[in-house]
């Protein structure tokens, strides 16, 4: 089971880790709307989470669990706050930033 792990589990999850950040990127500079963008950087967060745990889990140490929630945690409140940010009521018709604006692509 090590060896399975080793060999192929393991590689296995840093490629998908690092194929969830560069789509999340991805997401951040070509998102048409401004909540695309915020919805790339939550999951640019969620892939850091995957990454710090994998290396926990390859090299078993258990000192990464404060990072993995403090990494949780600036994730989720990044996001709320950010979410809390957009829903305020627009004060002038230019700041909407939820629409998109004629004539971008």
């Amino acid at each position: 089971m090590n060896t399975l792990l080793q060999n192929f589990l393991y590689p296995l999850g840093w490629l998908v880790a690092l194929l969830l950040a560069a789509v999340s990127l991805w997401r951040i500079t070509r998102g048409p709307t401004t909540l695309d963008r915020m919805v790339g950087i939550d999951t640019i967060a969620v892939s850091m989470v995957t990454v710090v745990s994998m290396f926990s889990l390859q090299n078993a140490a258990v000192g990464f669990l404060e990072l993995i929630i403090i990494l949780t945690a600036l994730g989720f409140f990044t996001t709320v706050s950010f979410y809390y940010y957009l829903a305020q009521p627009k004060r002038r018709p230019e700041e909407d930033f939820n629409e998109e604006k004629e004539g971008a692509e």
